[in-house]
C-alpha cells in the first residue's frame, strides 16, 4: 500500500500530477538550479528594480521555451546554453562587470528560452501541459527568491564587515 502509486481516477488529478512534475524538474536538475538560484543572486547584488524584475524576466521567456519545447519546435544548443548559463550569471555576479537590470535581464531572458525549452521539451507524455508549465514557473520562481535572499544576506554581511571597528 505505501508504495502504490495514486490511480488518477477523477478529472482534475492530471492537472495535479503535471503540476507535480513541473515543480519538481528544476529542483532535481542540479543545472536549471544552479542557474536559477544564481540569477536570483545576481539580481540581490544589483538592488532596485532587478531584485524583481530580472527574475520576472526569466520566468516569462522561460514559459515561452516551455511552450517551444512542448510543442516539438527545433531549438539547437539546448544543454551547451544551459551550462554557459551558469557559468556567465557566476560570473556576472561574482565580477562587477556590469551592474545594469536591463542588460541583467536581457541575458537572464536569452538564457532562460534554453531553460524554459528543455523544462517543456522534457514534459511527461500524461502531463497537464498548464499544471506542468505552472509547477516550473512556481519552482523557479522560488530558486530565484532563494538566490535573492542569499544576495541580499550578503550584501547585509559585507556591509557590515565594512563597518565594523577593528580590534
Amino acid at each position: 500500500m505505501l508504495s502504490a502509486a495514486p490511480a488518477f481516477a477523477h478529472p482534475g488529478d492530471l492537472h495535479t500530477h503535471g503540476f507535480a512534475d513541473g515543480v519538481l524538474h528544476p529542483l532535481f536538475g542540479i543545472d536549471h538550479m544552479a542557474a536559477m538560484v544564481t540569477v536570483g543572486l545576481y539580481a540581490a547584488l544589483i538592488g532596485g528594480r532587478a531584485v524583481l524584475g530580472v527574475p520576472a524576466v526569466f520566468v516569462s521567456v522561460m514559459l515561452v521555451g516551455g511552450i517551444l519545447g512542448m510543442a516539438g519546435f527545433p531549438l539547437p544548443l539546448v544543454e551547451p546554453m544551459i551550462y554557459t548559463s551558469i557559468l556567465v550569471f557566476v560570473v556576472l555576479a561574482a565580477l562587477p562587470v556590469t551592474r545594469r537590470a536591463s542588460t541583467a535581464a536581457a541575458v537572464a531572458g536569452w538564457f532562460a528560452l534554453f531553460h524554459g525549452y528543455a523544462h517543456g521539451a522534457e514534459m511527461p507524455a500524461d502531463a497537464s501541459a498548464i499544471g506542468y508549465a505552472a509547477g516550473f514557473a512556481l519552482a523557479t520562481a522560488l530558486l530565484h527568491g532563494a538566490g535573492i535572499g542569499i544576495g541580499i544576506g550578503a550584501r547585509h554581511l559585507f556591509a557590515r564587515r565594512a563597518v565594523m571597528p577593528r580590534g
